[in-house]
């Protein structure tokens, strides 16, 4: 029975440990080469927790570290493993940022110096989107919506509610954009951009509601995951074009060709 009881603790410290390990991109930094690597980088994403993290919030950093490898070279997203047993490894660096068992995990935005930091504010839950939105907030860095590009969101504000001329004006100035991006995909997410701002111009806002469905109609098909991740990116652009209040009167114009 002990010997049955022993194994199962194995396994389940085992799992445990593989959660831990499990975050791409992460760079596992400790006492020794934390000063030294933070300042490498005009910015870094530290998250102080236990040895072995697992959990929602664990995995929503995950998945920021896989979203923003994706978009920038100048952000380091690293993990530093405390442990309040043994040696006591890394203690010191939370003692420095004040971060213990109690308010596991500590999330700090450093840019580029470590006096120059921002801490991850208490009272929001650690997600993806929101750790994206505390990046974008506090950088010159976009992580935004897998598919989105900074440049068309900063233009698109309020896109709806412009008036007709205006949204022409912004479509001839923002196509100039597209030959500008280096990479394929950017390029290809460009063209949405353009397309959508072209159809909304046409058919009114109305064009987003039924854009959306029918996406969203095609993603719950039976399509390949390549498939499932192109319209991800289409519904993701779709979000830029949303507005609280919709205060342009003209009548809407006929639905969108879909």
């Amino acid at each position: 029975m002990i010997k049955l009881l022993l194994t199962m603790l194995l396994a389940a410290l085992l799992a445990r440990h593989t959660r831990a390990i499990s975050c791409g991109g992460c760079v596992d930094l400790d006492e020794m080469n934390f000063d030294k690597t933070i300042v490498r980088f005009p910015y870094a994403l530290v998250k102080l927790d236990i040895a072995f993290p697992y959990g929602e919030k664990h995995e929503a950093f995950a998945e920021f570290s896989k979203a923003a490898h994706k978009v920038t070279d100048e952000l380091l997203v690293a993990t530093v493993g405390i442990k309040d047993y043994g040696e006591l490894e890394n203690k010191a660096l939370g003692e420095r940022y004040k971060v213990d068992e109690k308010q596991f995990p500590g999330i700090f935005l450093f840019k580029g110096n470590l006096d120059d930091y921002i801490q991850f504010p208490a009272h929001l839950d650690v997600t993806l989107d929101n750790l994206k939105s505390f990046v974008s907030s506090n950088t010159a860095l976009y992580i935004g919506r897998d598919g989105c590009l900074k440049q068309f969101n900063d233009a698109l504000k309020n896109y709806a509610n412009k008036e007709d001329a205006e949204q022409l004006a912004l479509i001839q100035e923002m196509q100039p954009q597209l030959q500008q991006l280096s990479k394929p995909d950017d390029q290809q997410h460009a063209k949405v951009y353009l397309l959508y701002m072209q159809k909304i111009n046409e058919h009114g806002y109305g064009f987003v509601e039924e854009e959306t469905k029918r996406l969203l109609r095609l993603k719950a098909g039976k399509v390949t995951a390549t498939k499932k991740v192109e319209l991800q990116h289409k519904l993701n652009i779709l979000e830029a074009f949303r507005v609280h209040k919709l205060t342009k009167t003209r009548p809407e114009k006929a639905k969108a060709e879909l």
